[in-house]
């Protein structure tokens, strides 16, 4: 199944803050997050009335992670730290997913996320940053650098969201009118396999402890039906104009592809290499999610490329 639009915040306004510190045995929703609580590197934030979860680590040139659709910033788990050693690194959770707020009613389409990250970015105090972004989280970084430019570094894009081609059918499932009520039924186990059924070589490289992770971050209250919610507002009516747009972006780009994703061809990355004016292209082998499929790879040339 082929989706060029899906895989696996942020509207900006007045009163943006920090939450108060959270009691200190607070008990987090997995081990990996409790452990970053404990280093004191996990911030609560609320933006224009919604409250956001993002791992704040490091000094340096900042860094935002974006992750993919079904994912969370324990997608770079692997990156984290060792970019924080010559970077500030702002993982999140997007607004829906790990431990953000999940809303009932919501504009999930790529353009709200573009502006919810500028929320952030403007409540940490952070004039320019890198972006880099897996799949749903490339599009939400091609998408910022639209609109606002003058914020962006540079862009990292792995295996990104891009061109509206061969919009898969399961779009259309995502609006029947019992499709949030299916999902939050699903067993686990399934919907587990369903969120990462675009990335098979990933899976097949998860240890049993990173996928009770992930099915522990499904089992949160609302989470799947958000996952649905988000699968109806990806793909925007009209993406002329996203796709017209791409020519504007002068930040200079590294498109990081999996040679065997089947979710977000490699043709498509190289058709993005023709579109953005000062882009490189690096395939790779591995699948939708080289973050997680071979992440030394990934690190060694996200480093050579900020350097």
């Amino acid at each position: 199944m082929r989706s060029y639009w899906l895989a696996f915040p942020w509207l900006v306004g007045s009163g943006c803050a920090a939450l108060p510190e959270q009691q200190e045995q607070q008990v987090r929703l997995t081990p990996f997050r409790q452990a970053l609580h404990q280093e004191g590197v996990l911030r609560e934030l609320r933006i224009d009335g919604r409250r956001y979860c993002v791992a704040d680590l490091g000094k340096g040139p900042p860094i935002v992670l974006l992750h993919g659709l079904g994912g969370s910033l324990y997608d770079w788990r692997h990156l984290i730290r060792p970019l924080a050693k010559e970077h500030r690194v702002l993982a999140l959770d997007l607004l829906g997913a790990g431990e953000s707020e999940i809303p009932e009613k919501e504009d999930f389409s790529i353009a709200a996320q573009a502006r919810r990250v500028k929320g952030l970015l403007d409540t940490l105090g952070v004039p320019r940053a890198t972006l880099v972004g897996n799949s749903y989280g490339g599009g939400i970084a091609l998408r910022f650098a639209q609109d606002w430019p003058e914020r962006v570094d540079k862009l990292v894009l792995i295996n990104s969201i891009c061109y509206a081609d061969n919009i898969p059918t399961y779009v259309g499932l995502a609006k029947a009118p019992c499709a949030e009520c299916v999902a939050e039924t699903l067993p686990l186990g399934k919907m587990t396999r369903w969120v990462l059924r675009g990335s098979y070589r990933t899976v097949e490289k998860l240890s049993d402890e990173e996928l009770d992770t992930y099915i522990r971050e499904l089992q949160a209250p609302g989470r799947r039906s958000a996952i649905v919610r988000i699968v109806r507002d990806v793909v925007p009516p009209d993406t002329t104009e996203f796709e017209a747009r791409l020519k504007s972006i002068r930040s200079p780009a590294l498109l990081l592809w999996g040679t065997s994703d089947e979710t977000v061809p490699i043709h498509l990355g190289r058709r993005l290499l023709r579109d953005l004016p000062h882009a490189e292209l690096v395939e790779l082998d591995a699948g939708h999610v080289p973050n997680q499929e071979s992440p030394d790879e990934v690190l060694r040339l996200i480093r050579r490329f900020l350097e």
